[in-house]
């Protein structure tokens, strides 16, 4: 359905890419406060990104290979891409910010906070207006062969738009030799189907593969996924507002 990306766009990726990894220099020390633009300053147009770390509090997600949780790995890939989207000048938010999450008195049980979780996390997404959602997460195969970042897009055309961006910007970062593409996600994916957006879920590499779990536990690697995500995001804006 989508056309090969121009040259221009894979030449903006690359240029993107290398301006931001220098510049992350100057975005680590900043106060983190300056990677969130306030949806009042952007143009009326712009939407606002939504960036999603998967799971958080007690649902910890998947296990890398080295005993790190999954929800360590999307929150440090998620303050990434606020920070790059904050340099870029992209309205953003995120649905969490620590690992540590609250839960009333009555979520009693794993399940009913998982739950709650979930629940708030559409609530916020539900009001804001002009949302976008990319939602980071990482895969877990019983073969630890399965490796690569595939992302799965919502219903509608786009979401999947945005979703052939992410697959795309993904494998040229981390894995140009990638045969997985771009699906709908799966109907018990509860935030997923519980959100009007557009909306993409990105399982940005498999835990259970010995080398992609080494990497995705590399500050320089997650830098790497944040910012094929965030020129995703960008290509993505460019072919929708233009």
């Amino acid at each position: 359905m989508f056309a090969v990306i121009r040259l221009d766009k894979a030449l903006f990726f690359i240029v993107v890419l290398l301006i931001l990894i220098t510049a992350i220099f100057f975005i680590s020390g900043s106060n983190t406060d300056l990677a969130y633009i306030s949806a009042s300053r952007a143009r009326e147009h712009m939407p606002v990104l939504v960036i999603d770390p998967g799971h958080g509090g007690e649902d910890g997600g998947a296990i890398s290979r080295e005993g790190v949780r999954e929800s360590v790995i999307n929150l440090d890939i998620g303050l990434k891409m606020s920070a790059l989207a904050g340099f870029l000048g992209f309205p953003s938010m995120m649905t969490r910010e620590t690992e540590e999450l609250e839960y009333p008195e009555t979520a009693n049980t794993v399940a009913k906070r998982k739950r709650h979780d979930q629940e708030t996390r559409v609530e916020l997404i539900s009001s804001v207006e002009n949302a976008v959602v990319i939602s980071v997460h990482q895969n877990c195969f019983p073969s630890s062969k399965a490796r690569g970042p595939q992302s799965f897009y919502s219903k509608g055309e786009t979401s999947q738009r945005l979703g052939f961006f992410a697959q795309s910007c993904m494998d040229a970062a981390v894995y140009p030799e990638n045969r997985r593409l771009s699906v709908p996600v799966a109907d018990n994916i509860f935030l997923m189907r519980s959100i009007d957006c557009p909306a993409v879920l990105v399982e940005c590499g498999f835990l259970s593969n010995h080398e992609e779990s080494k990497l995705l536990g590399t500050d320089s690697y997650r830098l790497k996924i944040a910012t094929a995500l965030i020129c995703a995001y960008g290509q993505f804006l460019d072919e929708d507002i233009a």
